[in-house]
């Protein structure tokens, strides 16, 4: 069970304005970007889609399979986002689309020169601490929206679909942000899942310590002298990088490992909640609904059922 946050989907197409019944099209285009959003409306498979620009799509309805890069192809969902590189072909599948219950997209196409402006300014004025540059990594092309993610993805399309005479600036600086929550998550995530390997990287041996002492006592003061930094400097730098402050990401794992728990039946809420390092079952409790949309009685609830 996976709390995903959700791009709202999109009033569906005028019958009126449907000219085809796999990935209509309606398009709308402003000067650093184009957001398009499709809709298919019956099954098909190995459909090819390919853009000139980067794209960031996000799924709004239904379900498609998609086949990038050569490997096995994936679930995609409402509450995830692909991004995909300049004249790359996606082969997509959409198994359960109907008349009824189509499938809805939105792809966002993105000039380069925007692109290579905004990694440019980030590298000239916020280096990063670990002396790595800023970058979108093609390899993490497919990851669940966080809430920041969600948002801004909610806000471009609001934009980009509204009349108001300053869309496009508007647009553009939605759009350097989106790029920033994008290359923080992926550093987050390349950071946490390699930190044996990313020997030269200060962040690496911290997340490396949460991970292994996450049910004990963590102190901030003690992970910033581990990072051989002040603790307003790691504190900032911190969330600068990864896109989060090292309070709420301990906060976020302690809850991911209170959902292991409570997959164990014979874990109440309370040992899920006092094992997984949390000392207080009220806050735990308020934590829980907050990141996951629910209790966590009608989680452990929704397990059983």
């Amino acid at each position: 069970m996976t709390n995903r946050n959700l791009v709202s989907p999109l009033s569906l197409s005028n019958q009126k304005e449907i000219h085809t019944l796999v990935e209509t099209r309606r398009a709308y285009t402003m000067s650093h970007c184009e957001l398009n959003v499709f809709e298919t409306y019956e099954r098909s498979e190995l459909v090819p889609l390919t853009f000139s620009d980067l794209v960031i799509t996000s799924m709004l309805r239904g379900k498609k399979v998609m086949h990038l890069f050569d490997k096995p192809g994936f679930d995609y969902l409402p509450g995830e986002t692909v991004i995909v590189p300049p004249n790359i072909t996606m082969k997509i599948d959409f198994p359960l689309a109907t008349a009824a219950q189509p499938s809805q997209c939105t792809a966002l196409a993105i000039n380069q020169h925007e692109i290579t402006s905004t990694l440019d300014f980030l590298n000239e004025n916020y280096p990063r601490e670990d002396q790595g540059i800023w970058q979108l990594n093609y390899n993490q092309f497919h990851f669940f929206n966080n809430d920041e993610l969600a948002q801004l993805i909610n806000k471009l399309v609001r934009i980009s679909t509204g009349d108001a005479l300053t869309k496009d600036v508007l647009a553009n600086l939605t759009l350097k942000e989106l790029l920033i929550r994008i290359m923080q998550m992926q550093n987050l995530n390349d950071v946490a899942n390699n930190a044996h390997q990313l020997t030269n990287n200060r962040f690496a041996f911290v997340l490396e310590y949460i991970k292994q002492h996450i049910t004990g006592k963590l102190s901030i003061d003690n992970l910033s002298q581990m990072a051989f930094m002040s603790k307003p400097s790691f504190f900032r730098a911190f969330k600068h990088e990864l896109g989060i402050s090292p309070v709420d990401y301990i906060i976020k794992e302690r809850i991911l490992l209170a959902k292991q728990l409570m997959n164990n039946p014979y874990n109440s809420i309370s040992d899920a909640c006092f094992k997984a390092g949390f000392n207080n079952l009220n806050y735990f409790s308020r934590t829980f609904k907050k990141i996951e949309g629910v209790t966590p009685s009608l989680y452990k609830t929704a397990l059983r059922n």
